[in-house]
């Protein structure tokens, strides 16, 4: 058989060649795609919450593992609305990722996640939680996220931000020339609380058995130096005021303490550590309260809001003292307020650092950007609390410069008055005791409900504070001594002298809402003393 060939005109092999060459381009297109939507669903942690169990910081355990569920974006967690049976789905963790065994792709809709740890089979969306047995506290360490931005298909990397739900008390325990306790294990009971809750997954409450009641206890050994940790995860809205703690040894001796009438413990809050120090000596128990959510500059917190998280930082060198702590708003990007003391040998000069950078306890995508100033300008980058409050060194110093620590204050206001009155705080604080502090700015007023916002580095909205203030509380002695400041942001005052601005911190209670220094009598912050306040 003889084949001819034939001419091909000029025009049409340009067609050709040009049909060829879409068609690769075409395939190309097509096989990158098929890679990025083949891509495995990967999850980055982060850990928000004191409670402090054997996952810590952004640390976790090699065996660790996640449940996650993928849900159609902006709807709620349901059967009819998960997406690629991600449902329940067990995630590992490798590394700082978590990751599963079969592969999960992204969809080509837009999702969110709901995640939890730890992972365990459950029906319903309902997680049950038992804190009745304390031999392992990590496997009650019950935390939640929930991701409800809707996400590009091709990022197969999703942060998620696991909030602890449940309260800790910490209690450090010395023992000293009593021998019935140093010689075994000591068996201690805390009486009488719930044992049981249900979490509800598509919305993320925590339901407490009202019905069911236990004392509940665990057994330590004390180490060589006659101390020992002991450790309690309970749920948050319990009430662990006057409460009989026993402590018994192995040969029956038995010794009680009772929990103090304070405010604080009167409603855990989840994600909460209440630290306390008790020390027996022969045989005479003694107990004070350690470095916790309990302390005097503490305010009061309730039922805070989902936006809204609880931040304890404690001194880098010095792990078990508190350094600040404050009430965080996500949403705002802002501090309602930030709570220190202060006292003679934490302050110091010379070591300010200008180490502007995220806090490490919360979430880069829930903090301003503010490497650089606010815009409009006007306005600087406010220290709630100062940098010259926390200047004995610089480890101490690069804490102040966190993003979370900062808020839209006016120039004219954080460079005169307000430094003015910074600087008499350390005065005062110099000749007492210690100083209890609490830093707030507050985002509406009593008549103005509506935000006003500054923008970040990235333009993104920050809340724009309406009015500062301080809450002060001055031990000397036996005795304290309060007085608050409320100064206006909008319209700063333009003089340098703050006594005009000064009230009682029961009427600053009654203008921001919230209760400063709950273990004082009402008596002492109704008056000003005006032989201390000079």
């Amino acid at each position: 058989m003889i084949y001819k060939l034939m001419a091909v005109p000029q025009h049409t092999m340009c067609r050709i060649v040009y049909l060829m060459t879409a068609l690769l381009i075409f395939n190309s297109c097509q096989k990158n795609n098929s890679r990025i939507e083949q891509t495995a669903l990967q999850f980055t942690p982060i850990i928000v919450g004191q409670i402090n169990t054997d996952v810590t910081g952004t640390s976790w355990n090699k065996d660790d593992k996640i449940g996650v569920y993928m849900v159609r974006s902006g709807q709620a967690l349901s059967s009819s609305s998960i997406v690629n049976g991600i449902n329940n789905r067990l995630f590992n963790i490798n590394g700082n990722i978590f990751q599963s065994k079969s592969p999960s792709y992204l969809p080509n809709e837009q999702v969110d996640f709901i995640a939890y740890y730890p992972y365990r089979s459950i029906s319903d969306f309902q997680y049950p939680i038992d804190v009745s047995d304390q031999t392992n506290l990590s496997a009650l360490d019950f935390m939640y996220a929930s991701k409800t931005k809707s996400m590009s298909r091709t990022n197969n990397t999703i942060p998620l931000n696991f909030v602890r739900q449940l309260s800790k008390i910490s209690i450090q325990l010395s023992i000293t020339n009593t021998a019935a306790l140093e010689t075994g294990p000591i068996t201690v009971s805390i009486p009488s609380v719930h044992t049981t809750a249900g979490f509800d997954l598509p919305t993320g409450k925590l339901h407490v058995n009202p019905n069911e009641k236990k004392d509940i206890q665990t057994k330590v050994t004390l180490s060589g130096k006659q101390t020992a940790t002991i450790e309690f995860i309970l749920l948050p809205g319990e009430d662990i005021t006057r409460k009989a703690i026993k402590f018994i040894a192995s040969n029956g001796d038995h010794y009680t303490w009772t929990t103090p009438q304070n405010e604080q413990l009167k409603k855990l809050i989840g994600g909460n550590l209440y630290r306390f120090n008790i020390s027996i000596n022969k045989g005479k128990l003694s107990a004070e309260t350690g470095n916790s959510q309990v302390y005097l500059e503490i305010p009061k917190m309730n039922d805070l809001s989902n936006d809204e998280v609880f931040i304890q930082h404690f001194l880098p060198e010095a792990k078990t003292e508190r350094n600040y702590a404050m009430l965080y708003n996500k949403t705002l990007k802002m501090a309602y307020w930030v709570a220190y003391p202060l006292y003679r040998d934490i302050l110091g000069s010379g070591n300010r650092t200008d180490a502007w950078g995220f806090d490490p306890a919360v979430s880069t995508a829930f903090q301003p950007v503010l490497f650089k100033g606010f815009q409009p300008t006007g306005y600087d980058r406010g220290h709630q609390l100062p940098s010259a409050d926390r200047n004995l060194n610089i480890t101490q110093n690069k804490t102040t410069f966190y993003f979370t620590n900062m808020t839209a204050q006016a120039s004219r206001l954080n460079q005169g008055l307000w430094a003015n009155l910074e600087t008499k705080v350390r005065t005062w604080t110099a000749q007492c005791d210690t100083m209890y502090v609490v830093t707030g700015a507050m985002p509406t007023s009593e008549t103005d409900n509506q935000l006003d916002f500054a923008r970040d580095n990235d333009g993104k909205d920050i809340a724009k504070p309406k009015y500062y203030f301080k809450a002060l509380a001055m031990k000397k002695g036996d005795e304290y001594y309060t007085i608050g400041y409320k100064i206006d942001n909008i319209t700063p005052p333009s003089g340098s002298t703050f006594d005009n601005y000064r009230l009682t911190v029961s009427d600053l209670e009654k203008a921001t809402g919230f209760t400063f220094f709950p273990d004082l009598d009402n008596s002492k912050k109704g008056s000003i003393d005006n032989r201390i306040w000079k």
